[in-house]
């Protein structure tokens, strides 16, 4: 697998499941170390880094999965605060020190997907979709200069699907690097800027959206895509 995303691309990583988009994502954000061949990061290689350079490279990274990864007896606003413990030399969440200013971006974050209100609700009782915005949020409080977003709507139900899309959709109109894996064609295809189509551990074929879907290169590529049902849906 090799590629490169300059800054400010919107890439979408498809392809059926075992196709090794997750274990990608876990090599990109330092959860895995590859046997071979290196992750360059502005040029370091990432995958060889230790200690406070590791650390300090990882904030770079923000990374988002279908599962939420939230405390869920905790309230939104102490969830989304947690993006603030590796900058700091202790557990904030066990006292509920964070300072004026965290706290003040975070309800701020909060309001921009459309959560304020559910600061002070524990996760427990928010739906899927608004749960997976809980997470995104996190992930923004960490300034990345990447977020890799790794299916993060597969276990919701087709409403919620769409509120989630569109958080990232406004996310992708501010400019952020985004890698998104997605089974979700119609998104994949009327958002992205690239897409990368990957079987069997290895990318397959790599294209802009329009070519890939109207004119898919690879005999492997038309028979994923046969297997669809999509519709062009609108920027």
């Amino acid at each position: 697998v090799t590629f490169t995303i300059p800054q400010g691309e919107f890439v979408s990583v498809i392809g059926q499941s075992g196709a090794g988009k997750t274990t990608l994502f876990r090599i990109l954000n330092g959860m895995e170390t590859p046997g071979d061949g290196a992750v360059l990061f502005d040029g370091s290689d990432i995958s060889s880094m230790s200690g406070t350079a590791s650390k300090n490279v990882k904030r770079s990274i923000g990374t988002i999965y279908q599962d939420f990864c939230l405390v869920e007896n905790s309230t939104c606003l102490a969830n989304v605060l947690t993006a603030c413990l590796p900058d700091m030399g202790f557990f904030p969440a066990v006292f509920g020190i964070y300072g004026k200013k965290r706290r003040a971006e975070a309800l701020k974050f909060l309001d921009r997907v459309g959560l304020l209100e559910k600061a002070e609700e524990p996760v427990k009782n928010l739906s899927g979709g608004q749960k997976q915005r809980v997470a995104i949020v996190r992930a923004m409080l960490m300034h990345p200069e990447i977020m890799l977003l790794d299916e993060i709507t597969a276990a919701l139900d087709p409403e919620m699907v769409r509120e989630v899309l569109q958080v990232v959709l406004e996310l992708a109109k501010t400019g952020m690097t985004m890698l998104i894996v997605t089974h979700e064609m119609e998104f994949a295809r009327s958002v992205a800027d690239r897409v990368i189509f990957m079987d069997k551990g290895n990318i397959v074929e790599e294209n802009t959206p329009e070519q890939f879907f109207d004119n898919p290169e690879t005999d492997r590529a038309k028979q994923f895509l046969n297997s669809f049902h999509y519709e062009t849906v609108k920027k």
